[in-house]
């Protein structure tokens, strides 16, 4: 593979071509993580009022009656993304999706309850508490290395 860099001081943003005969794996790979860069803040809204929120803020993000929240220490604000594209922006992050409805911070779970029909409860850092969907307990097993 060639890469080249040019410099130019008029460019006001990068500006990046690909040059190729086919998409290959390693061409996709690279479009992806190009465009993927991670979500360093996000807007929320509560009561008319926006506020910046950084990811390592928010414990989840969960949707309810067709709209999704991040919940904070303090608060619950209203996002403007959808849980998939959350989720695929913030892949190879702390955040991991546990059910149909809500993505979390690892970073803020306190403990996690195994029980023996096999469901998880997850406690966050804050008292607040989650559960993984049936569909979503192996994907966080592996996600922690259980």
């Amino acid at each position: 593979m060639k890469v080249e860099v040019i410099l130019d001081a008029n460019s006001k943003e990068p500006h990046i071509v690909v040059y190729t005969d086919e998409i290959t794996d390693e061409i996709q790979q690279i479009l992806d993580s190009l465009s993927n860069r991670p979500i360093d803040k996000l807007i929320g809204i509560k009561d008319k009022k926006i506020f910046l929120l950084k990811p390592e803020e928010i414990y989840c993000f969960y949707s309810e009656n067709q709209k999704v929240f991040a919940k904070t220490d303090t608060h619950s604000l209203c996002v403007k993304q959808k849980l998939y594209e959350l989720e695929e922006k913030l892949k190879g992050t702390s955040f991991v999706r546990i059910s149909n409805s809500c993505i979390v911070n690892i970073s803020k779970i306190n403990n996690l309850e195994l029980s023996y029909s096999g469901t998880i409860q997850i406690n966050f850092k804050n008292n607040d508490k989650e559960f993984v969907s049936r569909r979503y307990v192996s994907k966080i097993k592996k996600y922690l290395g259980i």
